[in-house]
C-alpha cells in the first residue's frame, strides 16, 4: 500500500558534502518535512517536523550534531567557506556562548546499530536540544546510510509565515565524549515562505504540471530538479531516489505565479515527484525548498492487500498472517516489527507465492514470530518489486502476553495529541466513538476490524472512548488524557 506524504511545508538542505575528503565524513541530502504548526506567539513559531540525512556508516560517526539560526544570526564558527570548513584538522565542539541564537539543536548517539536522542549536549549542557519522538536508520547498498528523525519539535524566534533565510552546520565527533568536531559541514542555506508550490503528476498524459507561486513583493529566479519517489516511502533522498529533470530556470514576479510542467517517464508510472526548488536571488541565494506533487494512479498498485493479522499465538510466538489479491512484479514481502523502542527491524523475508512475481489469485501468507515482549509489538509489512522499489503495509499491533485488558492506550496521558489504541483480536467489528468532556461527540468511527486504531490532533483535556462489539454488544468505556 502506497504511503502518502503530507504536504511539504518547510524547506531542504539539499547536494552538500562533507569539508574533509574522508569517505567516512560524508553527509549529504538533509531534508525538513512534514511541518506542522503547533504554537505561535507574534514573534515566534513553533512546529513539529520530520528529517532525513544520508551518512556515511561506519565507527567514525559517534555522535551527530545539527545547529541552525536565522541567517542574520549565523556565527560562522567552523570559519565556512562553499560549505567546508577552513579550519585544519579537528575543531573544538561549539559551546553555549557560539550556539546561543541558534534555535534548532540536535544531538544523536550513533554508537550503536541505531541511532538514539541525546537529551544532553554533550560539550556544554547547557545548551537545549530539540525534543525528538524517534529515529531509525536505513542501510543502503553504498555503504551509506539514510536517517529518519520523526517528531522534532523546536521554536524559531520569527513570526509562524514569515519569509526567512536559515543557515545551519552538521558535523560529527569520532570521540567518546564528543568535545571535537571531526566531519564538517557548514553555511547551508535554505528558504521558508518565500515561495510555494502546487500540482500534480497526471499518469494518463505522464506529464507533471506545477504552479510556483510568490508570496513576497520582490520577483524570485531561480531553479528546479524534479525526481521520482520510486520507492514510495515519501521521504526525498538523492541517494535513493531517481533524477527526471537536471535544473531548469524559472521566475516569478512579485505576488505572481507561474507554471511548469514537464514529461514523465513510463518506467516512473504512478510515482510520486518531488520538486526541488534553489532560489538565485535576492537574500535566499542558494537556498533550496522540496515540494510534493501527487501522482494519480492509473495501473493496478504491484501488491493488492486484502487482509493482514497479527495475533498473539502464546506467551512466546506471534501469527503475522496476510491475503493478497493480486500480485505484479513481486519479489517478497519483508516482516517488520517495532518492539517499542522506535525501530522497525527486518525479522524475515518471505518469497512470493506467484509464479514469476505476478498472480491475479488470492495467494495466503504465514509467518511465525517468536516474540515474548511483555508490550506492545508492531508490525508491518514492506513489499518488495523485483525491481527493488518498495511499498509499506498499514501496521498492526499484538498486545503483550501480561496484558490483559480488554483496550490498551498508549500513551496515556500523551503530550502531543496522539495515541494509540489496541484491542482485542478475537472481539472482530467495533463501533468507536470519541467524546470531550461535556459528553459531545468528538470522533466516530463505524465498523472498525483492524485491531489498532490511531488517534491524533487531540486537544488538551479529558476524554471518554467508547467501544460496542457489533457482535456481542458488548461495550467498553475507558479514559484518555491529554496534556
Amino acid at each position: 500500500m502506497k504511503k502518502v506524504l503530507r504536504s511539504f511545508l518547510f524547506i531542504a538542505f539539499l547536494g552538500f558534502t562533507a569539508g574533509k575528503s574522508n569517505a567516512q565524513c560524508t553527509v549529504s541530502d538533509i531534508v525538513f518535512q512534514n511541518i506542522t504548526v503547533i504554537g505561535s506567539t507574534p514573534l515566534t513559531c513553533t512546529v513539529k517536523f520530520d528529517a532525513v540525512f544520508n551518512i556515511e556508516n561506519n565507527n567514525g560517526n559517534k555522535f551527530i550534531f545539527i545547529h541552525a539560526w536565522l541567517q542574520n544570526d549565523y556565527p560562522n564558527y567552523f570559519h565556512c567557506v562553499n560549505g567546508q570548513t577552513t579550519i585544519n584538522g579537528s575543531i573544538a565542539a561549539p559551546h553555549g556562548t557560539d550556539l546561543i541564537k541558534s534555535f534548532i539543536n540536535i544531538g544523536l548517539d550513533n554508537n550503536g546499530l541505531i541511532p538514539t536522542v541525546l537529551s544532553v549536549y554533550p560539550p556544554d549542557a547547557s545548551v537545549q536540544l530539540a525534543t525528538i519522538e524517534s529515529v531509525r536508520k536505513e542501510l543502503l547498498p553504498d555503504g551509506s546510510a539514510n536517517i529518519f528523525l520523526t517528531g522534532v519539535v523546536v521554536t524559531a524566534p520569527v513570526a509562524c509565515g514569515t519569509p526567512v533565510v536559515i543557515e545551519a552546520d552538521l558535523w560529527s565527533s569520532q570521540s567518546a565524549s564528543a568535545q571535537r568536531a571531526h566531519c564538517v559541514n557548514c553555511g547551508i542555506r535554505y528558504s521558508a515562505g518565500y515561495l510555494n508550490v502546487t500540482g500534480l503528476v497526471n499518469c494518463l498524459t505522464l506529464m507533471y504540471f506545477g504552479t510556483i507561486s510568490n508570496n513576497t513583493s520582490i520577483p524570485i529566479g531561480g531553479y528546479y530538479r524534479v525526481f521520482a519517489d520510486v520507492n514510495g516511502d515519501g521521504y526525498f533522498s538523492p541517494s535513493v531516489d531517481t533524477l527526471l529533470q537536471t535544473n531548469t530556470a524559472f521566475s516569478v514576479g512579485a505576488n505572481g505565479s507561474t507554471t511548469i510542467n514537464g514529461p514523465i517517464p513510463g518506467v516512473n508510472l504512478n510515482q510520486d515527484v518531488f520538486l526541488i526548488i534553489t532560489q538565485n536571488t535576492g537574500t535566499a541565494d542558494g537556498a533550496s525548498r522540496v515540494f510534493l506533487l501527487q501522482s494519480t494512479q492509473c495501473a493496478p498498485l504491484a501488491v493488492t492487500f486484502k487482509s493482514l493479522k497479527a495475533t498473539r499465538i502464546n506467551q512466546n510466538h506471534v501469527a503475522v498472517n496476510w491475503e493478497t489479491a493480486t500480485e505484479t512484479d513481486n519479489s517478497g514481502f519483508a516482516i517488520q516489527r517495532n518492539m517499542g523502542n522506535n525501530s522497525w527491524e527486518i525479522v524475515s523475508f518471505i518469497i512470493s507465492q506467484a509464479p514469476g512475481g505476478s498472480s491475479n489469485s488470492s495467494l495466503f501468507y504465514t509467518f511465525n514470530d517468536v516474540n515474548s515482549n511483555k508490550g506492545i509489538t508492531q508490525y508491518r509489512i514492506k513489499q518488495v518489486d523485483l525491481d527493488g522499489r518498495a511499498k509499506f503495509s498499514e501496521i498492526r499491533s499484538v498486545r503483550g502476553d501480561a496484558q490483559k485488558g480488554k483496550i490498551i492506550i498508549y500513551p496515556n496521558p500523551s503530550t502531543n495529541g496522539r495515541v494509540n489504541v489496541v484491542f482485542e483480536e478475537k472481539d472482530g467489528i467495533r463501533d468507536v466513538t470519541l467524546s470531550d468532556m461535556f459528553g459531545h461527540t468528538v470522533r466516530q468511527w463505524k465498523g472498525v476490524s483492524n485491531n489498532t486504531l490511531l488517534i491524533e490532533k487531540l486537544g488538551a483535556g479529558m476524554y471518554t472512548l467508547k467501544v460496542v462489539v457489533q457482535r456481542t454488544g458488548y461495550i467498553n468505556v475507558e479514559k484518555i488524557m491529554v496534556y
